[in-house]
């Protein structure tokens, strides 16, 4: 069972329960576990709770009897009544829930007529206690008759069953829960797959233009505020309409893979790579000047030129042109800022492809490009 004993039964409910039984009658009562934990108990006598479960040896003897009760118990009884090993009578009644047996309730600790005081004495003496003290404790242990025996077991059976119905309403509360909070986290990883869905090309696992946007704006915004390096690239694969013809889109969308794979291996964790078209991506660096920005785009353009892909022969290869953009006094905005990489970008390809262009703006025409 995936709950505790104490998941399931309202201890501190049932304690009070038991304890007023016992005021009322002065009829011992315990609730334990299969293992043998005792998780309630009230009104003990003291021969019990300060001879027999103190000493070792007589310790083990209890232990050993609440384990015979509980043996017997688990083999279909309704209830079992046995004489401990320490002389003393206990009775214990299963306690059911759904079926299923979880744990015993006791009462005992009483004699079904005078004990044999010789005996007692004997046992005191054999187990070292102080004799006086231990049978003034004897003599306190009650006496029922077969009618008040009877009656006390027709109250534990029906309490038994008043424990388990609680016993089983709290397991079935607690099951509603698991179930409740089962389905809320698949809502939630539901949630977060149609999020990642909405911000992700399927296709390389970069972000969409959508969400490329949305990150542009926000960072274009706080390199104003604070004053602080932007850069923007944008990339597009040479010849890819002719990979496409040629190949088949099979071949096509590896190279798109391979080459955002190449990308993100280049740039840092808090780089942004997005796939903002059919062969096209972008990369902003924030916290990064052009100069940083352009080691880090001259080694993404080297290294997709060491891209190979099954079918596409080595004469013919993969190769991208890219614009660079960075924020200056002149970039009013953030699709000022996108404009102009794509204006270096198409430089970049008017140059003869597989090469990086910087952006140079001037204040005269914000016009102008310088190749690297």
């Amino acid at each position: 069972m995936d709950y505790s004993f104490t998941d399931i039964f309202d201890i501190p409910s049932l304690t009070k329960l038991l304890e007023n039984y016992t005021e009322t009658n002065g009829v011992v009562t315990a609730l334990l576990d299969l293992e043998g934990n005792i998780h309630i108990r009230t009104g003990w006598q003291n021969i019990c709770s300060e001879f027999h479960r103190v000493h070792p040896t007589s310790s083990q003897r209890c232990t050993e009897s609440d384990t015979e009760l509980a043996k017997q118990l688990s083999q279909g009884h309704s209830y079992n009544v046995y004489c401990c090993k320490n002389g003393l009578v206990d009775v214990a009644v299963p306690v059911m829930v759904g079926g299923e047996h979880l744990g015993n309730l006791f009462t005992g600790q009483f004699f079904f007529e005078p004990p044999d005081q010789n005996q007692f004495i004997k046992q005191g003496e054999e187990l070292g206690y102080e004799l006086i003290p231990y049978l003034d404790a004897l003599q306190q242990v009650p006496i029922f008759s077969e009618q008040e025996i009877k009656r006390i077991m027709n109250f534990l059976v029906s309490l038994a069953q008043v424990v388990g119905e609680m016993g089983k309403a709290k397991l079935d509360l607690l099951e509603a829960r698991k179930s409740e909070q089962h389905r809320l986290m698949e809502l939630e990883a539901a949630r977060q797959q149609l999020e990642y869905l909405a911000e992700q090309d399927p296709l390389t696992g970069s972000y969409n233009r959508r969400k490329f946007n949305e990150r542009l704006d926000q960072e274009f915004s706080r390199s104003k505020r604070y004053k602080h390096p932007l850069s923007l690239a944008m990339i597009d694969t040479d010849h890819f309409k002719t990979i496409n013809d040629t190949y088949g889109h099979v071949v096509g969308d590896k190279v798109l893979k391979s080459i955002a794979d190449t990308i993100t291996q280049c740039v840092r964790n808090s780089d942004i790579v997005a796939r903002i078209g059919g062969d096209e991506f972008c990369v902003l660096f924030p916290e990064t000047d052009s100069e940083s920005a352009m080691k880090a785009l001259q080694k993404i353009c080297l290294d997709i030129e060491r891209i190979s892909v099954m079918r596409i022969p080595q004469a013919m290869g993969v190769s991208c042109s890219i614009g660079l953009s960075c924020v200056d006094e002149n970039c009013p905005d953030a699709d000022r800022l996108f404009l102009n990489a794509d204006k270096a970008l198409y430089q970049a390809k008017a140059m003869g492809k597989n090469c990086v262009v910087k952006y140079i703006s001037t204040e005269a025409d914000n016009l102008g490009t310088a190749a690297i």
